[in-house]
């Protein structure tokens, strides 16, 4: 394990928090080619479907169950494992197994093909938050630690924003080319060649983050460097999240319920499709230009504004920002699916991206401010855990089984939306706020030096 540094050292040259932020770019590129392999799916709804013969159920399991279920599993031992070796090699060698996987995709011709290929798509990309969580809170002390945070996490909206776009491109490629003929590979469909596209260029990034160096791990004063090559223990991960049990709720149960809300916009593209009759080249488009605008402009004002709650003494902004996130959302997310017309529509996805960037800025950053140096990671990663089981599997998931089995009609994948929201958003807000008291106690007693 590196050696560790005691926190009143941490960042204190500008050429140290000027490396910091070169990592931080570093990480965000990782994180964009993140979400671009795990949304690329999301607007080659109809081909793949026509292709592999699937139901909307078997198709959320791809974009949810299958990458989700490996994803939050895999993320506790790898969360482990960047708690006490070099997460820059950890990231690396995740993100060129998820780039392999993502190639493989391209080249899966049945669906238990394609979901074991996303299976490994999910552990590759169980190695990146983690390890990046872990990093950044070395990197930077806790007034600019959000505002790393939000940098990091602008990737999720110009991955998926990405993906819409060339997504788009690629079913209108379908249309008029649906068969291509490859040496060795023979006869592709152009939903195939996509994977291959966006998968080969991150092992490029794979070799990017080699180059970064290895922060230093930062010690609290109440930590010891002891205390920091504890080994891994289930019971002692639970007895920190069980000692403060709401301020838990909020901070893991919480921002995964609040994740549900982000994850169903995996259905977006094809609302517009069905409702409207749109081509997917103008959905992707429109949801894409959506996503990469209103999303980093949510995520980069949540940095910013819980930075500056944090500087003025409010030392639990991150958790009340994320709060007052998930009941700003409720309205537009209930309403935009029923919108007589695209253009509302559209125009509703502007605020339910911009505040579902709150919880991936602000959540991570708020567990980073409250976990000992060996639990941090492994926190992250159990953060991961919650978000995968309750958001990335559910989100996609929900809405299809009301779709299939409650209202038993594809078109009526607007009024599952609306359900989804409806019941997601308020119980979100009420799980983020009933922990508010004692996450902002645990904080108080960590700059009193009298938490244990």
């Amino acid at each position: 394990m590196n050696e560790q540094k005691a926190d009143s050292g941490r960042g204190q040259t500008t050429s140290g928090y000027r490396y910091g932020w070169y990592t931080t770019a570093v990480l965000m590129v990782a994180y964009t080619f993140s979400f671009l392999d795990r949304q690329i799916l999301n607007l080659m709804v109809g081909p793949i479907k026509a292709d592999l013969g699937i139901s909307d159920l078997q198709f959320a399991i791809l974009t949810g169950g299958a990458f989700g279920i490996f994803y939050t599993i895999m993320g506790l031992p790898i969360g482990w494992l960047a708690d006490r070796y070099p997460r820059k090699w950890i990231i690396s060698g995740g993100i060129a197994a998820w780039s392999l996987m993502t190639v493989l995709c391209g080249l899966a011709r049945t669906f238990p093909q394609l979901v074991l290929a996303r299976i490994g798509v999910g552990v590759g990309e169980a190695t990146l938050s983690p390890s990046a969580h872990s990093m950044l809170s070395d990197l930077f002390d806790k007034t600019r630690l959000p505002k790393a945070m939000s940098l990091y996490t602008i990737g999720i909206y110009i991955g998926a924003g990405i993906a819409m776009i060339v997504g788009g491109t690629v079913v209108g490629m379908i249309d008029r080319t649906p068969d291509i003929v490859l040496p060795v590979l023979g006869h592709m469909r152009s939903w195939h060649l996509v994977f291959i596209a966006v998968g080969l260029p991150g092992l490029l990034v794979a070799l990017w983050v080699t180059t970064l160096r290895e922060p230093e791990r930062v010690l609290r004063h109440d930590e010891t460097p002891e205390s920091a090559t504890q080994g891994f223990s289930l019971r002692r991960i639970w007895g920190f999240l069980a000692d403060q049990p709401l301020m838990s709720v909020s901070l893991f149960l919480g921002a995964a319920t609040f994740s549900v809300l982000s994850y169903t916009d995996n259905w977006f593209p094809e609302l517009f499709i069905r409702s409207w009759g749109w081509g997917a080249q103008r959905t992707g488009l429109v949801i894409g230009s959506v996503s990469l605008v209103a999303g980093p402009l949510g995520m980069l004002a949540a940095g910013w504004w819980s930075s500056r709650m944090i500087e003025r003494g409010q030392v639990d902004g991150c958790l009340r920002l994320t709060a007052y996130a998930a009941a700003a959302i409720a309205v537009p997310a209930v309403l935009m699916p029923l919108m007589p017309n695209p253009v509302l529509m559209a125009i509703l996805v502007v605020p339910i991206k911009f505040f579902g960037g709150f919880t991936p800025v602000l959540i991570p950053a708020a567990i980073q401010m409250i976990a000992p140096v060996d639990l941090r990671a492994q926190l992250g990663a159990f953060f991961m855990f919650t978000v995968g089981i309750v958001g990335v599997s559910f989100g996609p998931i929900l809405p299809a089984v009301l779709t299939d089995y409650v209202f038993k009609d594809e078109m009526a994948l607007h009024f599952s939306l609306a359900l989804t929201s409806a019941v997601v958003a308020p119980l979100a807000f009420l799980l983020l706020w009933v922990g508010m008291r004692q996450y902002r106690a645990r904080l108080e007693a960590l700059e009193a030096g009298t938490a244990i």
